[in-house]
């Protein structure tokens, strides 16, 4: 899809304020082109013969980065962004909240689930496989709520099973260097997993080489979705976000970590 495909589907376009625009270019970034970070140069050339940005792109999205509920979230590396949920859950307030922009979303959905459907035939273990095609299936049904706690416990359910085929000594050494209770464990079975919070799985994770930076914020991410679909709320989880945790899942965590 295009830049103009897409903001076609938002009414009023023209009439957002700047900072409503970067976020739009932000998310279709994200979503189309497969950026997770990005600068206001990816942004310029984006909207390279199609959308004239704003002219102080840069200053606005260092701006946007500031405080502690900002939309953007600013890297280590200058001038480096991303999508914060602030941010996210702004643009996907702007899709929902439209008859073109639910359209826009409905080609999504069934561009995601073509998708889906070949990835989740690609993967080697017959019980994950059975697994990750349930939680689609909740996709087709409109349950975005199952599907993304069944899409989250089958992406660490895989990252268990990696860990223990090929990084296990070196998780084992980075859970020892920690100065916590966590330091006293040691993993020998996927069992054994259960003894940590999520959140302190990723980060040992991440200290022992298994998942890179880049994976660990989107583990850290989705992690967030979890929580809010796993409890009771009155929270509407919208299905453009639903595409996001799924593709981000399957393509950075299972695909990338082959058992």
């Amino acid at each position: 899809m295009t830049l103009l495909e897409f903001l076609r589907g938002i009414p009023n376009f023209q009439e957002f304020s700047r900072k409503s625009k970067i976020l739009l270019l932000a998310y279709y970034l994200r979503q189309y082109k497969g950026m997770v970070e990005f600068t206001a140069e990816d942004m310029k050339a984006a909207c390279r013969g199609q959308l004239k940005p704003p002219s102080d792109l840069r200053v606005q999205m260092r701006l946007l980065a500031k405080g502690k509920n900002s939309v953007l979230v600013k890297a280590i590396a200058k001038d480096i962004f991303s999508l914060n949920m602030p941010g996210l859950d702004e643009v996907e307030s702007y899709l929902s909240g439209t008859g073109p922009g639910r359209a826009v979303v409905d080609a999504m959905i069934t561009d995601a689930l073509a998708y889906l459907k070949k990835t989740v035939a690609k993967l080697g273990d017959d019980n994950q496989r059975k697994f990750m095609a349930e939680a689609v299936s909740c996709l087709a049904v409109d349950a975005p709520r199952a599907i993304i706690v069944m899409a989250w416990a089958g992406a660490l359910d895989h990252l268990y099973d990696f860990i223990l085929k090929h990084k296990l000594a070196e998780f084992n050494a980075a859970l020892a260097r920690r100065t916590d209770r966590y330091s006293k464990i040691t993993i020998t079975g996927k069992d054994d997993f259960a003894d940590f919070k999520e959140c302190v799985f990723i980060e040992v994770a991440r200290s022992a080489g298994v998942i890179t930076n880049d994976v660990r914020k989107v583990l850290d991410e989705k992690l967030g979705i979890r929580n809010t679909c796993a409890h009771p709320s009155t929270v509407e989880v919208h299905r453009s976000k639903v595409v996001n945790v799924i593709e981000d899942l399957v393509d950075n965590v299972i695909l990338k970590h082959p058992i």
